[in-house]
């Protein structure tokens, strides 16, 4: 049954532990009110709290509407619901639509954590989420960190995001949601080919289907399997980072150059995003071309030479990689 997937997937990632607080994350859609409905299954079994959060990105007109249903839906359910609203359009300065909403978005649910005092939310990812995510990471060109897609359990600044549905499918959620009679709000703008993510679902998935009518169950397997691997490897990363380490400011690191010379290309990429991750947060524009000019810099080139990246200036010392963020 649905309801024993579910809870064996909060069992096998760790994440849920009686008593727990956590947002949740909340659209309207099928997958967030299939969330919540199950998380309300089981809280009196573990003792749950539970903050339903809604962001509203303003996109599209049905936006205000949605937003009302979640909060009647929350008051028919007994659960709180915070909400917030913003023309995520008239943010968009360089980056996509999707990432400028997903920021504003992860802004809110960072406002609501301070607001609550809770430091867990659950979103409403599922397979086929994690599938299609895996393939738009394939298409751009990504590393081992990008094709595992998103992960049951990760950290975004102080929060700990779960995804609680990862091993179910969007076919399930629909057909359960059906049994029950559960209302729920459908976004149109899912079924417009002019987004990337949609174009993948709607026209990409369905002909790989055709090759492979498993392709969700292999993908999802692929990226579990990637994952492990880059876990190791990130770990080891990880702990060469700190042994590297001089000293470090609140906007410059600097990384003993010798030791730096002799990591293998593996090692050698990932110390330099993790590096950057810890000035910055993130590594978003860093790109493999990027990572070459600084093994590049590192290898062949004088001291006092000089490799601009995407809001980050590197140089290279007699003694030390410098490593600054150009953000202020």
């Amino acid at each position: 049954m649905i309801e024993d997937i579910f809870k064996t997937t909060l069992e096998k990632y760790g994440l849920l532990r009686k008593k727990d607080r956590f947002l949740l994350g909340i659209s309207g859609g099928p997958d967030s009110l299939f969330l919540l409905n199950h998380f309300l299954k089981i809280k009196q079994q573990y003792k749950l709290q539970i903050v339903c959060a809604h962001f509203n990105h303003s996109l599209r007109k049905e936006a205000d509407q949605e937003e009302e249903f979640v909060k009647k839906a929350c008051f028919k359910l007994g659960v709180k619901c915070l909400s917030d609203k913003k023309d995520v359009a008239s943010f968009c300065r360089g980056d996509s639509l999707e990432q400028t909403a997903r920021d504003l978005r992860f802004d809110f649910f960072l406002k609501c954590s301070r607001q609550t005092g809770i430091k867990k939310i659950a979103l409403a990812h599922h397979k086929d989420d994690l599938a299609e995510t895996v393939l738009m990471r394939i298409i751009r060109g990504s590393g081992l960190r990008g094709i595992r897609g998103f992960l049951p359990k990760s950290r975004y600044k102080s929060l700990t995001v779960i995804r609680p549905l990862i091993e179910i499918s969007k076919a399930d959620i629909i057909s359960w949601l059906k049994d029950e009679k559960i209302p729920y709000c459908i976004d149109k703008s899912n079924f417009e080919d002019k987004f990337f993510r949609n174009r993948v679902r709607l026209k990409l998935l369905p002909l790989l289907k055709t090759l492979n009518p498993s392709i969700i169950d292999s993908l999802c397997n692929m990226a579990e399997v990637i994952s492990l691997d880059y876990d190791f490897i990130y770990n080891f990363s990880y702990d060469k980072f700190f042994q590297l380490k001089k000293r470090q400011t609140h906007n410059t690191i600097y990384l003993n150059l010798e030791e730096l010379k002799a990591l293998a290309d593996a090692i050698f990429n990932n110390v330099i995003r993790i590096a950057i991750e810890e000035l910055q947060g993130h590594t978003r524009k860093l790109e493999l071309r990027h990572l070459k000019e600084v093994r590049s810099l590192v290898l062949k080139r004088p001291a006092g030479s000089i490799v601009d990246l995407p809001s980050v200036l590197v140089k290279k010392e007699a003694k030390c990689l410098l490593i600054q963020s150009l953000i202020l």
